[in-house]
């Protein structure tokens, strides 16, 4: 009988021993995990240093933008790092609500991605959580150019800090174009915004790609005025700004032109700059417009001239357009001068 009151005894014993492990697991558990719904645990680990250390896997996969191929090109490079080398904490505090310049994006049950662009489209990191016995970083993708990369007096007219833009610019242009990335969108943008910093030193070049940049579609579109201030910067030295100054004039801010030239004077006069600076592709729009008289100046003779001469410096449209103006007005006696 005693024998087997002293086992029941440490039969209860062995239970509430092992009931106290469980609760002590399931406290120690509880402060460990701040929560398994995402989005209660991003705020409680974003805001906290020792949080972010402790859920960060050991091994993290990184991605970073670095030097590739030609001169100025960039591409990002995946390497896996150890945590311990991280700098944390790694993300500034996220409002349990809605934090301006963060998404989060579900990739599945198991998988969410914290998109941060509080540091602007230049600076963009994007932090890979899954779902373990907690939620855990796995990885970072930093899409910030480290300036230790960029070359400080790549153009001379601007200053370091401009050559920093322009070179960003390009970077960014390039991945937008690939149309490979989540985020190329915001790599428009990015290069936009780093076109106009250095289009601020005056350099057509850098005007000339903020300004086409703007009307493409694929980036916001920058005021009208300021559109015309880089399109005239651009048309100091380069045909193709003249070029595009000539076509501002005609349907301004409008990314889908249609109808008359609005300012067929200045496009006009813009288009003959263009001419003037030896551009072939200048040349042939200029003999359209005077054969067709769509802008100010109808003139046959000066039309097949400048097709002439666009398809001396081996435009193939104006070699075209040459051989079938002769054969419909073979009439026309050919000027002596394009523009």
């Amino acid at each position: 009988m005693n024998r087997i009151f002293k086992e029941s005894n440490g039969f209860a014993a062995a239970v509430f021993i092992a009931s106290l492990l469980s609760l002590f697991h399931d406290s120690v558990f509880a402060d460990e995990c701040p929560s398994q719904d995402f989005a209660q645990f991003l705020p409680a680990f974003s805001a906290n240093t020792e949080v972010q250390e402790r859920l960060t896997a050991m091994t993290v996969k990184s991605l970073v933008l670095k030097p590739a191929g030609e001169q100025g090109a960039f591409e990002p490079q995946t390497t896996r790092v150890n945590s311990s080398t991280l700098v944390f904490p790694l993300m500034a505090p996220i409002a349990p609500d809605k934090t301006e310049g963060v998404e989060v994006e579900a990739v599945d049950g198991s998988h969410f991605n914290v998109v941060d662009k509080r540091a602007g489209n230049s600076y963009i990191k994007i932090f890979n959580f899954s779902r373990q016995t907690c939620w855990v970083l796995e990885g970072v993708e930093d899409w910030s150019i480290n300036e230790k990369d960029l070359v400080g007096a790549s153009t001379a007219t601007m200053s370091i800090a401009e050559n920093f833009c322009y070179q960003r610019a390009r970077t960014y242009g390039r991945l937008g174009g690939l149309d490979k990335y989540s985020l190329t969108g915001e790599f428009f943008e990015a290069a936009l915004e780093n076109y106009v910093c250095a289009a601020a030193s005056g350099d057509p070049q850098a005007s000339l790609n903020a300004a086409s940049l703007s009307l493409s579609g694929m980036a916001s579109q920058l005021e009208t005025d300021k559109v015309e201030t880089l399109f005239k910067v651009a048309a100091t030295t380069l045909a193709s700004g003249a070029s595009a100054l000539s076509t501002f004039y005609c349907y301004g801010n409008d990314t889908d032109p249609d109808g008359p030239c609005q300012h067929p004077e200045e496009a006009e006069r813009e288009l003959i700059r263009a001419a003037s600076m030896s551009s072939p592709d200048a040349m042939n729009k200029l003999g359209d417009t005077f054969e067709t008289g769509r802008l100010v100046t109808k003139d046959m003779s000066r039309a097949m001239y400048c097709y002439r001469l666009a398809a001396s410096k081996g435009n193939a449209i104006a070699l075209n357009n040459l051989t079938r103006l002769k054969s419909q007005a073979a009439e026309v006696t050919e000027a002596s001068h394009c523009y």
